[in-house]
């Protein structure tokens, strides 16, 4: 013990500067602080903001680690750049010297010691002017919102091109009462075409609209693209795991820097909006576009909700006949999708929405009138079901506030596959089994609830398979369909067409499947003409006709086809 008495007071040097294997992503153990120091070196990893290896710290005690390995090296920039240490959020991460096809950029986060922190890390840009194999910074976070405050623009900007792209979100929060610049994301120059498929993959991407000076609750959608994606190529794959507005409001993150300050007195003064406070956030009026700009996109993966969500070529959806991606080979959207559209001038292969197209939330199928009574001698609409009573005002999506939830457009469609985003709950119609294990407990029966809400799924050719479990409510299916010239008031009707299977567990309620067919002046109650179309499948449910309109504002329920095999039904 005497021989170990000066190990004691010796200087504790941490080791926790770890690296990862940048091809299979795991922690290749750590680097000692020690070995990286040189003396009378000032350009060593510990003293200097470039090299091979740059650490550091922000405010909170976050530690964080960029490493390269091969071609290049790392300059960072904090946004205190003259206080001679590296202790603050990240301004700038600039890759400089690299190879497309051997370099490899990590970067890893360690969680403060001090406080209970997430363990992630801001940083405002990223550019590399030269290809990068791999850039994966696990752990950290582009936003605008690092302190101090920065004046670059916020963004990804890797105009060499890149194979692969990997951190942890993108949080963006625009307050449009101080003109705030949209982030980009962009790979690729205009004028030079990637000759790599650029891979994306992020965590959630948090992106919220609003006006501090304004003290009217928005409720109209935001159809400016606030975080958009610029590939100048083929995307690979583009997987994240949900595309949102923010979970805390964005005037209390914003006015507390946070949660670091307390100088915001609104409600709600921290967590999610209560549902209390809800209209004051609302969803529609709130979430900002996310939009992926790309020539095609190979493997499109949404693992959780997408709100407001757009992929096309161009910058804005549907805007010609040119302006949609060359093709889409697979897109699959685990959470609700509500409020995406998809343009897609060439074929789509599957498509599959797991917890279906659009939210159903407060969306009603019908309405009646109450009689005049002697206490109330005016009539009162009534709107049904009244089971979507009591919900919040502003929790609701885009189809409850009279907009289109979902539009899609291919020249081809291989598979659609839509689950349903709710559950309807059926009990016995004889009072004395409504309670079959214990009194005062309903013994439910559970049904697939609404899968496709106020959306449109429109093809010029044929779509092969389609599986829906569940309700199909104010939409249209519709293959043959030009979607574009729908938009310019032309005739839509092109080309023979067909759905090859057509499989649904629900009901059609104001909701039309069709095959190279339009309706007699907008109405299928009046009649349809009828071009080469067939349509082969089997409807467990009902076609309903309620008087509403569908996606494409068209009357009518039901299948309708030149040549039509299966239980097709159609509303009487």
């Amino acid at each position: 013990m005497a021989a170990n008495i000066g190990a004691y007071p010796s200087l504790y040097t941490p080791t926790d500067l770890y690296v990862r294997n940048p091809l299979t992503n795991e922690r290749q153990g750590s680097v000692a602080a020690y070995s990286l120091y040189r003396q009378n070196d000032v350009t060593n990893a510990l003293v200097s903001n470039e090299g091979k290896l740059v650490t550091g710290k922000d405010r909170a005690g976050n530690e964080w680690t960029i490493s390269v390995h091969g071609p290049g090296k790392v300059i960072v920039t904090d946004t205190t750049p003259n206080d001679g240490a590296l202790d603050d959020d990240i301004a700038t991460i600039q890759i400089v010297g690299s190879s497309l096809n051997s370099t490899y950029v990590t970067g890893s986060t360690v969680a403060s010691t001090r406080t209970t922190t997430s363990g992630t890390v801001r940083f405002n840009r990223l550019i590399a002017a030269d290809g990068v194999r791999s850039i994966q910074l696990n752990g950290f976070d582009l936003t605008s919102m690092v302190t101090p405050a920065v004046a670059e623009d916020t963004g990804v900007f890797l105009y060499g091109g890149v194979q692969v792209l990997e951190f942890h979100d993108v949080v963006g929060l625009f307050d449009t009462a101080v003109s705030p610049t949209p982030y980009q994301i962009q790979i690729g120059q205009p004028n030079s075409p990637l000759r790599v498929k650029p891979s994306i993959y992020l965590d959630s991407i948090y992106n919220s609209v609003y006006n501090s000076d304004d003290s009217t609750i928005p409720t109209g959608p935001v159809t400016t693209p606030w975080i958009q994606f610029s590939i100048n190529g083929v995307v690979q794959d583009f997987s994240i795991v949900s595309a949102t507005q923010s979970a805390l409001p964005p005037n209390y993150v914003t006015g507390s820097q946070q949660g670091t300050i307390e100088t915001w007195s609104g409600v709600p003064t921290s967590g999610p909006a209560p549902a209390a406070y809800q209209f004051f956030y609302n969803v529609v009026g709130t979430t900002g576009r996310t939009s992926l700009q790309a020539v095609g996109v190979n493997n499109l993966k949404v693992r959780g909700s997408a709100k407001n969500f757009t992929a096309q070529r161009d910058t804005t959806p549907f805007t010609t006949a040119n302006s949609g991606l060359n093709h889409l080979r697979r897109a699959e959207f685990g959470g609700v999708a509500d409020g995406v559209a998809l343009d897609v001038a060439g074929p789509i292969g599957q498509l599959r929405f797991n917890r279906g197209l659009g939210d159903p939330t407060g969306v009603y199928t019908a309405s009646t009138e109450t009689a005049p009574t002697d206490e109330n001698p005016d009539t009162q609409t009534i709107l049904l079901p009244a089971t979507n009573y009591g919900i919040p005002q502003g929790s609701t999506g885009y189809a409850a506030a009279g907009l289109q939830s979902g539009a899609i457009r291919a020249r081809r469609l291989g598979s659609l596959v839509a689950g349903s985003a709710d559950v309807n709950t059926i009990a016995a119609q004889n009072p004395d089994y409504v309670s079959l294990r214990r009194i005062g407990y309903p013994t439910n029966t559970l049904a697939p609830g609404t899968a496709i809400v106020n959306s449109s799924i429109t093809t010029t050719d044929s779509i092969d398979h389609v599986n829906v479990d569940g309700n199909v409510q104010n939409s249209a299916i519709a293959t043959g369909f030009d979607y574009q010239a729908y938009r310019q008031g032309l005739s839509p009707l092109r080309q023979p067409s067909r759905i090859g299977s057509y499989k649904q567990h629900g009901d059609l309620i104001n909701s039309t499947v069709t095959a190279s067919t339009t309706p007699n002046q907008g109405d299928y109650r009046k009649g349809a003409t009828f071009g080469d179309g067939s349509i082969t499948g089997h409807v467990t449910g009902k076609a309903y006709d309620t008087g509403g309109r569908n996606a494409l504002g068209q009357f009518g329920a039901g299948v309708f086809a030149r040549r039509k095999v299966g239980r097709l039904p159609i509303a009487p």
